[in-house]
């Protein structure tokens, strides 16, 4: 036994004095070439150490160096990968006998780091000449699949620091650009079952952002056992922190609370270089979303979130699978009240000082032939759920509502299962099939009860129509093209308008005396109607209806007609009746005199005339021309000198009366 403790007191003297010896038997230029050149062979890069150079032995392993530089791959933009002022790596050399790793100084200090992604994809981290051999899963993995075993029975880490760093993240391929300065990081470790921290700050668009990490225990990290484990992320733009415990690393099994804290919205985007440019003073501010983040393996939660943007206010819960063929999303959020207002694009004031945006090249094209991309829709399963108690965009208010949101396989489903808007209620379904390159929709849409005067005031300020309404359609299209699907457009419609009115304008009376009718100012005009009605088709984009009817106490009204939506142009007729009575308003056949008006052209400029084939066949007919001139009391003698010159067949008569219906109208287009 005291031969043996005898043997080993021979060899640790021997290796002490070699340690010291070293230095002096190798020169430190050799030992700096010989780094320099293993470092070459290994990577295929140039490093250089322009500066002073010390390598030590003992009593602890050491290296300095100034001025080290480090090649970038071939064709980046910087000629550097990284460059250092100057390094210091020392380790106590005794403990490494025992497994123990004692870094007793590890500074970098001003390193410049350049790391970037050529055109092609490829990473400057990427090493051509490098062939080192992946180890065997034995030799790298641990006895029960876990971390790999790094043989290391401890690690203190003492002055471990990076002063005033620089990086700098080029993506040619993607297009980004990433600087971050002034980067400053302390590591704090006692040893590996004592806690370990990270804390440090950088300067990232001018900001400052500080960091600091804090685990429970680094081995039970690197054994994969649970342990606590915070995050805090704290700048003037955005604060984020975590508080919970890692599980494990491999698979990745954590969870914790988390809050993220954003002063402005408008600021943070504006800080990340994506400034949100026309939009309201008043939207975009504080974020602040609170909630229980979980990760295990390929599965990601976020539950009882709560979420505050704005003076929106809501409650939710997120999931996303990332296990399968692509993400599976679920989610569910619901929000108190949807204001939309703050978010719209602001509006321009009449006497704006920015300069008037050049103007635009009017496109031929009635619809956009530009072909649809929703491949989106087949990268992610999703199912999403959204109820609102009111929504209010624009002075458009929506009481209680609520959508469910399916994509799955390529298939796009909505559905309003509830719709509260203005008295009335309304539900619909949407469906998008982007299975096949060629598009299909399919819409069904019911909304009843509303009502009209203050749905279209706050809608487009237009306050005279006011009564019950009902709106139904079911459409269904297809193609690849805005412009492929409305020429595809296929369904039917129905709409219906009870007990109202229409303001500004007396229709019966218009009818009596076209002279009066819009001139009268002493009296309010107004058109009562005890419904208003028609239904519709549309086949390959082409919209027919032969129904529409308004009942009034004096008048009855009638139109039909086709509006053509590819070529965007109308041609329908309108025919009024007055009735001599007011009973049967609410049906019964009408009688009396007929004096269409037919309305063609694009939609951008829509030509009223009226129908005068229709009233010289009125004239042909000696009863006709016995209630044209009844309507005709009031008009004026012209109309009526015309009137029964026409009963007598007599050409200038009837020239004159296509002379007075023209002047009637003006010749206008409204």
């Amino acid at each position: 036994m005291k031969k043996i403790v005898i043997a080993i007191v021979v060899i640790l003297v021997v290796i002490v004095g070699l340690a010291v010896a070293l230095p002096f038997i190798v020169p430190t230029d050799r030992i700096k070439q010989e780094l320099i050149q293993a470092a070459n062979d290994a990577t295929g890069r140039e490093l250089a150490i322009e500066g002073d150079f010390n390598f030590t032995v003992f009593p602890t392993l050491g290296v300095t160096a100034e001025s080290v530089t480090f090649s970038n791959a071939e064709g980046a933009q910087n000629a550097d990968m990284a460059a250092i002022d100057s390094l210091t790596v020392k380790l106590s050399l005794l403990p490494l006998i025992t497994g123990n790793v004692q870094v007793d100084e590890f500074v970098l200090t001003k390193p410049v780091i350049n790391l970037e992604v050529d055109k092609s994809g490829k990473a400057n981290w990427e090493f051509d000449a490098a062939k080192a051999e992946a180890p065997k899963e034995t030799e790298a993995t641990s006895s029960d699949g876990g971390t790999p075993d790094l043989g290391i029975s401890d690690l203190n880490l003492g002055d471990v620091r990076i002063v005033e760093g620089v990086v700098n993240f080029v993506d040619q391929k993607g297009g980004t650009d990433i600087n971050l300065s002034d980067i400053n990081l302390e590591l704090v470790l006692l040893g590996l079952d004592q806690p370990f921290e990270a804390k440090g700050s950088a300067v990232w668009n001018s900001e400052k952002v500080e960091l600091d990490v804090n685990v429970g225990a680094l081995r039970s990290i690197l054994e994969n056992i649970e342990t606590t484990t915070t995050l805090n992320v704290a700048s003037k733009n955005i604060n984020l922190n975590f508080d919970g415990l890692v599980k494990s690393t491999q698979p990745l099994n954590l969870g914790g609370t988390t809050t993220l804290d954003v002063p402005s919205v408008k600021d943070l985007a504006a800080w990340a270089g994506s400034p949100l440019e026309g939009v309201s003073e008043t939207g975009f501010g504080p974020l602040k979303i609170s909630g229980k983040l979980g990760a295990n393996d390929t599965k990601y939660s976020f539950s009882e979130a709560t979420i505050s943007f704005d003076e929106i206010v809501g409650a939710g819960d997120f999931s996303i699978e990332l296990g399968g063929k692509v993400p599976d999303i679920v989610g569910k959020l619901a929000l108190e009240t949807l204001d939309l207002n703050p978010y719209l694009p602001a509006e321009q004031g009449a006497e704006s000082s920015a300069p008037a945006a050049p103007a635009q090249k009017t496109s031929t094209e009635k619809w956009d032939t530009t072909p649809i991309d929703l491949s989106a829709l087949k990268s992610v399963n999703a199912k999403f759920d959204l109820s609102v108690q009111q929504i209010l965009f624009q002075k458009i208010k929506i009481g209680a509502s609520a959508l469910a949101t399916t994509i799955k396989n390529g298939i796009l489903d909505l559905e309003l299962s509830e719709m509260n808007l203005y008295d009335g209620t309304g539900t619909a379904t949407v469906r998008v099939n982007a299975q096949q390159p060629t598009l299909k929709i399919t819409n069904a849409m019911a909304i009843e009860n509303i009502q009209l005067k203050p749905l279209l005031t706050d809608a487009a300020d237009f306050e005279k129509l006011q009564g019950k309404g009902m709106f139904q359609t079911d459409l269904s299209t297809s193609g690849k093209s805005q412009a492929d699907m409305v020429s595809a457009l296929n369904g039917t419609g129905q709409i219906l308008f009870e007990d109202g009115s229409i303001s500004g304008v007396n229709l019966a009376s218009m009818a009596r005396n076209v002279t009066t009718a819009f001139t009268n100012k002493g009296e309010e005009q107004k058109t009562d109607f005890a419904e208003i009605s028609g239904t519709y088709q549309i086949t390959n984009g082409i919209l027919t209806n032969n129904d529409l009817k308004m009942l009034n106490p004096f008048l009855r009204l009638s139109g039909s007609g086709t509006v053509e939506l590819p070529p965007q142009t109308m041609n329908y007729r309108i025919e009024p009746k007055l009735v001599a009575t007011t009973e049967g308003q609410g049906g019964g056949e009408a009688t009396g005199v007929a004096v269409p008006i037919i309305v063609t052209g694009p939609w951008d400029n829509l030509s009223f005339a009226p129908d005068l084939a229709g009233v010289l066949k009125n004239a042909a007919n000696p009863e006709g021309v016995k209630k044209l001139l009844e309507g005709a009391k009031g008009s004026g003698d012209g109309v009526k000198d015309a009137l029964k010159g026409v009963k007598e067949k007599d050409p200038a008569a009837i020239k004159n009366l296509l002379d007075s219906a023209g002047g009637l109208l003006g010749g206008k287009k409204d």
